[in-house]
């Protein structure tokens, strides 16, 4: 059974990084993890918040159903009604089909591309706005 994390940001941001093979580029941000049998198999960061505007998310996990109902509720109560976001922003690199595939699943819309915006291809550009999100 997985357990939502609410209180160790840190953790979850320096776990959620290496697994996307880069150092955390955050100072200000906010995160919820997933554990399973006391280790983590999935987090979500959220960071560049405009107050009252926006926001982005980045996710990954590491085994299948570390993304639940529960969890995706968590992460859309936090952006959209704690922190008063209009729209979350979600950007994958055109490369990464799967990950396309799960954020538009969850509801979030593809608003462009920016060509060549992502090391192995084009910076996808995904949106989540409050009243488009069905886990709120």
């Amino acid at each position: 059974m997985n357990k939502i994390i609410l209180d160790q940001k840190d953790r979850v941001n320096n776990w959620l990084w290496k697994r996307v093979g880069r150092e955390s580029p955050f100072v200000k941000f906010y995160a919820i993890g997933v554990e399973r049998k006391g280790r983590l198999i999935g987090g979500v960061v959220f960071d560049s918040f405009e107050t009252g505007v926006r926001c982005s998310m980045h996710c990954a996990g590491i085994e299948t159903n570390w993304c639940t109902k529960a969890l995706l509720k968590a992460c859309f109560d936090y952006v959209f009604n704690f922190s008063n976001c209009k729209v979350v922003i979600n950007t994958v690199s055109s490369a990464n089909e799967q990950s396309i595939e799960f954020t538009k699943h969850v509801g979030f819309k593809e608003m462009t591309r920016i060509k060549d915006g992502a090391s192995n291809g084009d910076l996808v550009v995904l949106a989540l706005h409050k009243e488009d999100c069905r886990w709120i």
